[in-house]
């Protein structure tokens, strides 16, 4: 039954004026008038705004909506110079750590820190930061630096800080040997300078007598 239904149009096809597609000559007709009627319902609508339902009592207005999308928001920069010097230095470091190891040499000074680009500089203590967390401590530096006295230190405080930056502990002692103890007597010695009593079952000999 398909092929009946297809058998009674011909092969021609004529594109449509409004919406360029292109039909047979026996549809086109039809197609016209849906087509028209399409046409000017879709000029009366109005574009879809999906604002209106973003809108949070209390947090976002559609004042805020509206000027959030005319903001351009431009895509980070790479930086992929910087970091592609960076990864040569870093190999670079470690070849000349594995060479100072394997020689037994000293090793070499670690390269010094790279800076990334994106981040921000303080202008109070000079410090970097991402963009976002720059909004916040800039501010918050500023008032840290305002609430600082603005006076010179006087001399004294100078020089007692100058003491206690440069102050170094003294070097622990030299540990000496004690001194080595006496050999004991043969005799034994008792308490106030007597000598000891013989052990029992012989009696001591008497100075002068013989046996």
């Amino acid at each position: 039954m398909m092929a009946d239904d297809n058998a009674q149009y011909s092969d021609a096809r004529v594109p449509c004026k409004i919406c360029g597609r292109s039909f047979a000559p026996e549809v086109l007709a039809k197609h016209n008038n849906v087509c028209k009627k399409t046409a000017a319902s879709a000029a009366k609508r109005k574009p879809f705004d999906s604002s209106k339902q973003r809108v949070i009592d209390g947090e976002l207005s559609l004042k805020q909506i509206k000027q959030a999308q005319k903001k351009e928001i431009k895509p980070p920069k790479s930086h992929w110079r910087e970091k592609h010097q960076d990864f040569i230095n870093a190999v670079r470091n470690a070849r000349g750590v594995q060479a100072a190891i394997d020689s037994g040499g000293p090793l070499p000074p670690p390269p010094p820190p790279s800076i990334n680009p994106d981040y921000i500089q303080c202008p109070y203590c000079s410090r970097r930061f991402s963009p976002q967390a720059a909004d916040r401590h800039i501010n918050f530096c500023k008032d840290q630096q305002a609430r600082l006295p603005r006076s010179k230190p006087s001399p004294v405080a100078t020089a007692k800080q100058n003491t206690r930056l440069n102050y170094q502990p003294p070097k622990p002692k030299a540990k000496t040997s004690p001194p080595a103890a006496a050999p004991p007597s043969s005799v034994p010695v008792a308490r106030g300078g007597a000598k000891a009593p013989a052990p029992r079952g012989r009696a001591a000999p008497a100075p002068g007598r013989r046996f």
